[in-house]
């Protein structure tokens, strides 16, 4: 039986912490191990997870992990422990999952091995919102949209696939076979340190011969407002070129520009074009929200 190591690194907010653990306790498969990496936080994260929670193990990091660094480190602790048929899910501290959330990721592993499963996502606020269900990308023109229309409700989703193959993946939720690991390496912490590892090592197993599927059955309920800096709340021309030079930003330009010479053939143009891209985005969103606002 193959044990799932699940690795969730964390920044403060031990509410959302404290649910995501509760919900991996109810789970019916129980061969796993929950892996807890704190990388700083100044809001008794670790005390809460060593006295609510003895199974976890919990590894502290020094406040400069930052998502990547701190998922390598989870990750290292898995490999010392796993075997070669064992798996390793990514998982962030503010998504809840249902009882049966692991099971569902491993029916879909087993009927498609070699492969690495992704999760659906959808808003914990309203469950039949999908957030996330798959991604087709062009390498070329920088474009991404869903494998298919997102407004689809989740219950007609389920009912109508049981997987689906995407181009992308992210930590949100994503089961991968130790041996991925061992053939392509870690997250790529020195390149995208808090943005796009994820995609990008989804991008590198696929290129090793990796399938990308979602499984349709395995949900996780995100908090879709948690994270992240973003310019599309409150749009504003500070707050757009913030976005661009912040490490905490999925629009840094350096993330686009590594991503862009890794994954595209067009390689510099293709980082002109996903800029020009972005910041299209920006202005369509500030033109919606003046509008909004008159």
């Amino acid at each position: 039986m193959e044990k799932i190591y699940i690795v969730i690194p964390v920044y403060n907010k031990i509410a959302y912490t404290r649910n995501c653990l509760l919900s991996l306790r109810k789970q019916t498969y129980s061969h796993f191990q929950t892996i807890v990496v704190d990388d700083g936080s100044q809001d008794h994260t670790a005390d809460v997870i060593t006295n609510e929670f003895p199974e976890v193990v919990l590894l502290q990091g020094d406040g400069n992990l930052w998502w990547s660094g701190a998922t390598n480190m989870g990750v290292k602790y898995a490999l010392k422990h796993a075997d070669t048929q064992d798996l390793i899910l990514t998982l962030n501290n503010d998504l809840e999952v249902n009882e049966d959330y692991l099971s569902q990721l491993l029916e879909v592993y087993q009927q498609q091995k070699p492969c690495l499963v992704g999760s659906v996502s959808v808003n914990i606020h309203t469950p039949e919102k999908v957030e996330f269900l798959g991604t087709k990308w062009n390498k070329v023109t920088a474009k991404s949209v869903p494998v298919i229309h997102k407004d689809i409700p989740y219950t007609q989703l389920e009912k109508q696939y049981d997987y689906l193959a995407s181009d992308l993946l992210p930590g949100r939720g994503t089961l991968i076979p130790v041996s991925a690991f061992h053939t392509i390496g870690l997250f790529d912490f020195e390149h995208f340190p808090q943005y796009a590892a994820d995609y990008d090592f989804s991008r590198r197993a696929h290129n090793a011969g990796y399938k990308l599927l979602v499984s349709t059955k395995a949900v996780v309920k995100s908090i879709v407002e948690s994270s992240g800096l973003k310019y599309k709340d409150k749009p504003s021309f500070k707050i757009f070129f913030q976005s661009l030079s912040s490490i905490k930003s999925p629009v840094w330009y350096k993330v686009r520009y590594y991503w862009a010479m890794r994954h595209s053939p067009l390689k510099f143009g293709y980082f002109l074009i996903s800029m020009l891209r972005i910041f299209v985005s920006f202005l369509r969103e500030m033109l919606v929200y003046n509008i909004k606002k008159i």
